[in-house]
């Protein structure tokens, strides 16, 4: 497979983002508004605190609408390979995903929610029982099984990363199938793949410098690099 440094990606992102970016950033801030009216009902419906506790139809009503904004994003995705791949598109490709099968993207976030929360509940009862019987030693070791948590859920979350991208290829293929291609395509790519996000610090932080403004160019922008990663792997480009 032929392979192309961060900043040849770069450069083929910026090329078919050229004459496109009045589309693309529209895009963006309409996805970026359907989230936000989502947080907004929430938070008007079912306030977070209710008696100095936390509201369970609050956190239910939370996790309803990170499945629609996971859901939505695998709009984005199938926007941008159209976009990528000199196709026709438009902002309804952005609700593609709730006619195409959106249960596979449903059983992905709840399989990265699952891994979440074990990786972080394994140090956490560690260090519950270290801080309990006072061990310095135990503390120490929870922290270091913390670290170790921590890279392994990271591995793990770069694995499974291409699923949206493969999802809107062939939404047809189980959330099994499809995190398995993902594994498949990530073999010997996940540092490269990590590296290339690293690469976006600069312009994240310009982007908060200029109170979030410049992230209506930025986000774009690394979306598509990410694009040119995933037609790279499937050796289209």
């Amino acid at each position: 497979m032929r392979t192309h440094a961060s900043a040849g990606l770069k450069s083929r992102a910026r090329t078919v983002l050229a004459g496109k970016w009045t589309f693309i950033t529209g895009a963006f801030l309409f996805e970026m508004m359907l989230n936000m009216a989502l947080e907004m009902v929430i938070e008007l419906a079912f306030p977070m605190q209710i008696s100095g506790g936390f509201s369970i139809p609050h956190m239910l009503c939370t996790i309803i609408a990170g499945l629609l904004s996971v859901i939505i994003s695998a709009g984005s995705t199938y926007l941008y390979l159209n976009v990528a791949r000199g196709r026709q598109y438009q902002l309804r490709d952005l609700f593609f995903s709730f006619s195409h099968q959106p249960e596979r993207m449903i059983g992905w976030f709840f399989a990265i929610l699952g891994i979440t929360m074990l990786f972080s509940l394994i140090p956490a009862v560690l260090l519950a029982f270290a801080l309990v019987s006072g061990s310095r030693a135990g503390i120490a070791a929870s922290v270091a099984v913390l670290l170790i948590c921590i890279i392994g859920f990271f591995m793990i979350l770069l694995r499974y990363i291409m699923v949206p991208f493969l999802y809107a290829d062939a939404p047809w293929k189980t959330t099994r199938e499809l995190m398995h291609e993902s594994s498949e395509l990530m073999k010997g790519q996940k540092g490269r793949y990590f590296y290339l996000q690293l690469t976006y610090l600069g312009l994240i932080l310009l982007a908060l410098l200029s109170f979030g403004i410049g992230f209506i160019w930025v986000s774009p922008y690394i979306s598509m690099t990410n694009t040119q990663f995933y037609l790279e792997l499937k050796q289209e480009i």
